[in-house]
């Protein structure tokens, strides 16, 4: 499905995408409120949606699109070439980020490879962003919150978190929701993914974790 306010571009991104023979589009909108009540209607694989619209915000829509399908490959297309942009686009689980300006070839393949990897992130410039992020403040984490933080980027389930660190669930679950507030992270995956944005975890202890 393609969302775009703009309807040149949004018929532009549609015939681009129904030319390829692996590839068809099975709706398109041109507003956020339109999009809403599309995806409710159209069982899709890919959301192609645009960040800015006269009715409110492409990214809100794809977060509560994320939400209710975790499995959705996201792509959003933009002409923000900013590190605002890119970085919210990260934090709602996107599964990629494309410049208006970039190659139809470039928008095939981020469609092509949202279907098949929706969790892993793809933009232009991601690096750069995220070190420039990275040199900013970061949160103060009390020795407890770093335990559980540490915890829950391997993987483990509260109960697991409990056992090891030797607390209670509900103590366990004050701790992470403190850890959430301080990352700006509204559950188990964006609080890992500030988390090593921020530096705070190595990648390599991070398990494998729902959104």
């Amino acid at each position: 499905m393609v969302i775009d306010d703009h309807t040149l571009v949004r018929e532009a991104v549609c015939r681009m995408i129904d030319s390829e023979p692996d590839l068809h589009v099975v709706g398109q909108a041109g507003s956020v409120a339109e999009g809403r009540m599309m995806l409710q209607q159209h069982p899709l694989h890919v959301l192609v949606i645009d960040v800015s619209m006269p009715d409110g915000s492409g990214l809100t829509l794809a977060r509560a699109a994320r939400e209710a399908s975790p499995r959705l490959g996201i792509v959003v297309l933009t002409m923000h070439n900013d590190d605002e942009t890119l970085l919210e686009a990260l934090d709602l689980g996107a599964s990629a980020l494309v410049l208006k300006s970039a190659p139809s070839e470039e928008v095939i393949a981020a469609v092509r490879r949202a279907a098949v990897a929706p969790d892993a992130f793809m933009a232009t410039g991601l690096a750069e962003a995220l070190r420039r992020r990275s040199s900013s403040d970061k949160p103060k984490l009390t020795p407890r919150e770093t335990e559980v933080l540490d915890r829950l980027v391997a993987g483990d389930s509260i109960a697991a978190v409990a056992k090891k660190l030797y607390m209670s669930e509900s103590t366990v679950k004050t701790h992470v929701s403190k850890v959430y507030e301080k990352l700006g992270a509204h559950n188990r995956a964006s609080a890992v993914m500030a988390a090593l944005r921020l530096g705070l975890v190595k990648p390599e202890s991070a398990g494998n974790l729902p959104r």
